[in-house]
This record gives C-alpha cells, sequence and structure tokens, in this order.
C-alpha cells in the first residue's frame, strides 16, 4: 500500500512538472503571468454578478469534495487580501453548510458509506462538538471539504457548527491571503517584495509548523476518544 501511494505521488509529481514545462515554454505562458491574472481580474471586481458567482463556485466545489485553493488565490487576486480573505471566509462558511445538510438528509446512508473512514471522528463530535470542531478548523488534519460532510453525520447542532468553522478558520484564511498577496506584489511590485514576502512566509510557516506539531495531538486525542465512545453515543436525532 505505501509503494502503491509513493509511486502515485511520484507520477503526480512528474505529471504536473511536465505540464508546468509544457505551459512556460508554449504561448500560453504570457496569459498565466501573475501581474496581468491580477490586473484581469480586478478589472471585474465591482460587478454585480463577481460575487455571487465566487459564492455559488465555493458551495459547487464544497458540495464536490473539490479543493478551493484556486479561489482563494482569485479571491486576492480580486479584492486584495483584507477585502478578498473576509469574502472567501464567509464563502467557506456559507458554502460549508450545503454538505452539512446534504449529510444529514436524505444522502446520508452513502455519505456515511463513503466517509466510513471518518465514522470515529463523527462519533467523537457528537459529544465533544464545538470545541472539537474548531480544533479540528484550526489544526486540517481533516481537509475542509471532507470535514463538512464529517461534521453533518453528528448531531452537531447547526448554529454551533457555523460558528466553529468560521472561528477556526480566520487564521489559515487570512495568513494564506496575505501571503498570496504578497507573492502578487512581489510580481507587479518589486521593491515591496522583501518586507512583504519575509512577514508572508514567516507567518505562513508559522501556520505549518504549529499544525504540524498540534496534528499528532489532535490524531490522539481522535482515536482515545473514539475508543471509549458507547454505540449511543453515534446517534443521530430525527
Amino acid at each position: 500500500m505505501k509503494d502503491r501511494r509513493l509511486w502515485r505521488g511520484t507520477a503526480i509529481v512528474i505529471a504536473l512538472a511536465i505540464v508546468g514545462a509544457a505551459v512556460y515554454f508554449s504561448p500560453l505562458r504570457q496569459y498565466l503571468d501573475p501581474a496581468l491574472l491580477a490586473e484581469r481580474a480586478r478589472e471585474h471586481r465591482d460587478a454585480a454578478w463577481a460575487i455571487p458567482l465566487f459564492f455559488l463556485l465555493y458551495a459547487l466545489l464544497d458540495i464536490f469534495f473539490i479543493p478551493t485553493q484556486a479561489l482563494s488565490i482569485a479571491a486576492v487576486l480580486m479584492w486584495g487580501w483584507s477585502r478578498g480573505g473576509a469574502i472567501e471566509l464567509v464563502a467557506a462558511t456559507t458554502g460549508s453548510i450545503g454538505p452539512y445538510l446534504i449529510a444529514r438528509g436524505a444522502l446520508r446512508a452513502p455519505i456515511t458509506a463513503r466517509l466510513a473512514a471518518h465514522r470515529r471522528t463523527a462519533e467523537v463530535l457528537d459529544r465533544e462538538g464545538f470545541l472539537l470542531l474548531l480544533i479540528l478548523r484550526i489544526v486540517p488534519v481533516i481537509p475542509y471539504t471532507i470535514l463538512n460532510y464529517v461534521a453533518g453525520l453528528s448531531t452537531l447542532g447547526v448554529w454551533r457548527y457555523v460558528a466553529a468553522t468560521i472561528l477556526g478558520m480566520i487564521p489559515s484564511t487570512f495568513v494564506f491571503a496575505y501571503f498570496v498577496d504578497a507573492v502578487v506584489r512581489g510580481v507587479t511590485e518589486p521593491r515591496q517584495i522583501l518586507n512583504r514576502g519575509l512577514a508572508a512566509g514567516a507567518l505562513l510557516a508559522a501556520l505549518l509548523v504549529l499544525s504540524r506539531l498540534a496534528a499528532p495531538l489532535v490524531r490522539r486525542r481522535l482515536a482515545s476518544k473514539g475508543r471509549t465512545a458507547s454505540p449511543t453515543d453515534a446517534g443521530h436525532p430525527g
């Protein structure tokens, strides 16, 4: 199993390298210039459809388990790191409600089967609720799109779910937004890259290190709590 994962990871890296090289040495390169992309994105930031479309795309990616990093970058390109981070935070929170409700509704059985590996997490959420979800949002042991569904399989109430989601995602959302903004400004305004780049890199590195250090503690907590959970703890109202 480990060898298969290693080969799969290696194949993905090689494929991405080939695609990246092909784009870099092709005419498409001029259309992927960060400065040009940022300029074109900001041309539409005040359009009436921009924010609603962003929210819609975020919700669709959430429902279909698709990573949302591309939209995170797009938000910064269009609205800057502070406004873009705020817009993404609200979009990520509202978009997470759809999968949560789907997991609690008619599709609960297939969602449970697909996320069988995370059943223990749902059971622990039944007992620890808000605090555990807040920790899992801050320390991404479980990917964002998957955790939305896992929380729906628990008995955690919708308002506590929303509160834990928006509070827990504040650090990573704004640190990543500031990092992307620093990179873009470094390309478009090279004189600003030193201070902003160092600050953004330090913040992102600190967040990654803290997440890495905290992840084993969170996993052990889930494992220990899961072993002590009784069958009745995993029940779902209604």
